[in-house]
């Protein structure tokens, strides 16, 4: 599958890209990739909560959230080019670790309905409540339509 991706936001802690069918031009989702800033934790990664024991469980010295927004229909093809893309943006760092969480939404329209190039803030509400969640300090509230005519959108920390 042809996909190709499309940066839609990027801040120091936050990128968000929009995930687009070559060959239809379909939206098949979204990437969100949140920096923590912070030391990885054995509950970042649900698959090794069991296997790995906590007291004993070493993080890397950054830890990075990944959420991959897909339909339903496209979560299979998005799936494979997707992790691929993402992983090499964040393969290379030395002491980062990463996870990727799946979450399916019921159609684009449903997700996010933005007018570019005249109205690009919805973005900032999307995924707000997402970043907050995996980093208190992020607060994308001062972006404004028009930072998004440069290469990284202002960031102000509360």
């Amino acid at each position: 599958m042809d996909l190709k991706f499309y940066r839609l936001l990027r801040t120091s802690e936050v990128e968000f890209f929009q995930v687009i069918q070559k060959e239809t031009s379909n939206i098949y989702g979204y990437i969100l990739i949140v920096d923590s800033k912070r030391k990885g934790e054995l509950s970042d990664n649900p698959v090794l909560i069991g296997i790995e024991d906590e007291n004993e469980y070493e993080g890397s010295s950054n830890y990075i959230q990944v959420i991959a927004f897909t339909e339903e229909r496209y979560l299979e093809t998005f799936t494979a080019d997707t992790f691929s893309f993402i992983d090499g943006l964040l393969n290379m760092k030395p002491d980062c670790q990463f996870f990727i969480k799946e979450q399916v939404y019921n159609s684009d329209s449903e997700f996010l309905d933005f007018d570019f190039p005249f109205d690009m803030t919805p973005i900032v509400d999307i995924i707000a409540p997402y970043a907050q969640k995996i980093n208190k300090d992020i607060n994308l509230n001062n972006i404004r339509n028009g930072d998004f005519n440069y290469l990284s959108q202002k960031y102000l920390k509360n």
